[in-house]
């Protein structure tokens, strides 16, 4: 994700939501705590699109389905996602397809 939106940052300006979520991925590992499923679910709603700067780990329990995005995710968030009818996709993918990122949200 950081060599594509550098690479995009080149060549045109990026959307005000795409340059925050590229500030967030930039800062220290330090400053990261990653993020459990049971906290995602707790401040999502059924249906939305959310980033995270961070990885998804798989403790908790997911209570609805959402499209997560995020630059990694553990083999088991994965699986708890996709068991509740919801998506994991890259940050490249979900840029591709909403570059304004319209209607996603910012999960810190």
């Amino acid at each position: 994700m950081v060599n594509t939106m550098a690479d995009k940052k080149k060549s045109s300006k990026p959307s005000p939501f795409w340059a925050r979520v590229q500030e967030l991925l930039d800062k220290p590992r330090r400053q990261k705590q990653g993020m459990n499923l049971s906290r995602l679910s707790s401040l999502t709603k059924a249906g939305q699109t959310v980033v995270v700067a961070d990885k998804i780990l798989g403790a908790g329990e997911m209570k609805h389905a959402i499209t997560v995005a995020a630059p990694a995710f553990s083999q088991s968030a994965k699986l708890i996602i996709a068991k509740r009818g919801g998506s994991v996709v890259s940050l490249e993918k979900l840029q591709a397809q909403n570059p304004a990122g319209k209607d996603v949200r910012i999960l810190i």
